[in-house]
């Protein structure tokens, strides 16, 4: 029994973005025995969510018809009962006609169905059954082997049962698609079909060669058995749930690291040839990535932005969502981390001397940008400069203290009161006469903003609590004291 947990309702002529130009309407009979004189839902699951397309009347024997002259594509769709506490059961739309009847009870939608005019839906529902056998098997081995936690030999033994079980179950998967080649659903069992990895190589003595072979050969072929050319499986919760599991348990989540692979996967959408998968993995990831507080990752923004959208390959993004782009790639792209901080130049004191930004001494600099009327900024200033006295000092850190804001009187009183004086703090504005276009240049459209540079003026870190200052520098070190050593070996 499944529960539906979010249903987006949206009307029917909605899904001309989703339907293929066929002379397929439909025409679904429902009976669920134990639901009565209420309504039922007729929805899709669409990446990770799950959208409403019609409503049902069920009658006093359980009778509901969901009938429509829209075209629906191919997926897995939902019969969902708001009077059963949103519970739903699932029936798939294939190749095989729109038409056709079901009927199940409240007791056990799976095993109690009947179905009358698809064959795939009948194998469907066949699948179903079997798989629910299987996974009573492995939990049942699985209890097993934690009770057999102090007996070895009795543990291997059921190992390999629930290795013989694995086997049974990918055989049954791929029996039905070689019995069923011309099914939507073959693709379907193919998509969730478990990738082989070969034994790795190994030399004369028999020694691994590569000990990441593996892990390397997995990810390299991992998206092998999605079809990016069938975009029925965008309304199946797989596609969604293989590219989460591979963007946060496949991939090195480092901004370098990610963009060439959201690169590959969208390529490979992109030359799937349909356009609605191309349109929702790019947008699925650019939003990803656009919306991100992970430090660095606009940097996976700016690089889907420029390959895929201001290059003309999203054809389907207007003049008004391309300026928009645009003008955020020009904003974030000069305070990329790994490009050198742009200089803010003849930036004023209170005493009304001038400094700039690439002329402040120390191997490391903190900017941070802020305002006394802002609440944060009155906790974070302070504790920075605590963080000055207490540990930065040591790392030979000097502070670049931006006023964001033009009223010079509200800004001394502000660092007399919290005693912002001190040796490697450089308290400046861009007043009484702005000039330097910091919001521009740093994306500053709220405060307090922290930058760390090195000593070249190379940003490091951006965006950061002050309390994870220290900790980046530290890593930084080890870095730096690494990448040395591997040039002198």
């Amino acid at each position: 029994m499944k529960k539906l947990g979010l249903l987006i309702f949206v009307f029917i002529s909605s899904l001309s973005l989703f339907a293929q130009k066929n002379d397929n309407k439909y025409e679904i009979k429902v009976k669920i025995n134990g639901v009565h004189d209420t309504v039922i839902y007729l929805g899709y699951h669409f990446g990770a969510k799950q959208f409403v397309i019609d409503t049902a009347r069920i009658d006093q024997k359980g009778y509901a018809v969901f009938k429509g002259n829209t075209d629906l594509n191919r997926g897995i769709y939902l019969i969902a009962m708001p009077s059963k506490n949103m519970n739903y059961f699932e029936i798939l739309l294939g190749n095989d006609g729109r038409s056709f009847s079901v009927e199940t009870d409240t007791s056990n939608y799976v095993e109690h169905m009947k179905i009358k005019g698809s064959q795939e839906n009948i194998v469907f529902n066949e699948y179903q059954r079997k798989m629910s056998e299987f996974q009573k098997t492995r939990m049942d081995l699985n209890k097993e082997y934690n009770d057999a936690k102090d007996n070895a030999a009795e543990q291997e033994n059921i190992r390999i049962k629930m290795e013989k079980s694995n086997n049974e179950r990918e055989n049954y998967m791929n029996s039905l698609i070689k019995t069923y080649p011309d099914f939507f659903f073959s693709k379907i069992l193919l998509s969730l079909l478990d990738i082989k990895i070969p034994e790795p190589p190994k030399d004369e003595e028999g020694n691994v060669i590569d000990p990441n072979f593996q892990y390397f050969y997995y990810k390299d072929h991992y998206f092998d058995n999605i079809d990016f050319s069938e975009n029925g499986l965008l309304r199946t919760p797989i596609y969604e749930g293989k590219l989460d599991y591979y963007l946060t348990r496949m991939v090195v989540p480092a901004p370098d690291s990610l963009i060439k692979e959201t690169h590959d996967i969208i390529n490979r959408a992109y030359e799937g040839g349909d356009s609605l998968v191309f349109q929702y993995t790019l947008s699925r990831l650019f939003n990803t990535y656009d919306t991100s507080k992970v430090m660095g990752y606009d940097a996976v923004f700016v690089a889907i932005a420029e390959d895929w959208y201001l290059s003309g390959k999203a054809t389907w993004a207007d003049s008004t969502l391309l300026a928009k782009i645009s003008e955020r790639v020009d904003k974030i792209t000069p305070n990329k981390i790994g490009n050198v901080a742009p200089n803010l130049t003849k930036m004023q004191s209170l005493d009304d001397k001038y400094y700039s930004l690439h002329q402040i001494p120390g191997d490391y600099t903190v900017m941070i940008f802020w305002e006394p009327s802002c609440g944060h900024c009155k906790k974070e200033v302070p504790k920075l400069m605590d963080e000055l006295r207490d540990t930065l000092h040591k790392l030979n850190v000097s502070v670049f203290a931006v006023y964001t804001q033009y009223d010079k009187e509200e800004w001394k009183k502000f660092i007399e009161e919290k005693k912002l004086n001190e040796n490697g703090w450089y308290n400046v504005w861009d007043g009484p006469y702005p000039h330097s276009k910091f919001r521009d240049l740093y994306d500053i459209y709220s405060t307090p903003v922290v930058f760390v540079l090195d000593k070249d003026k190379k940003i490091i870190g951006k965006r950061m609590g002050v309390e994870n200052i220290k900790s980046l520098i530290d890593f930084q070190k080890k870095k730096e004291e690494f990448e040395k050593e591997i040039q002198q070996n």
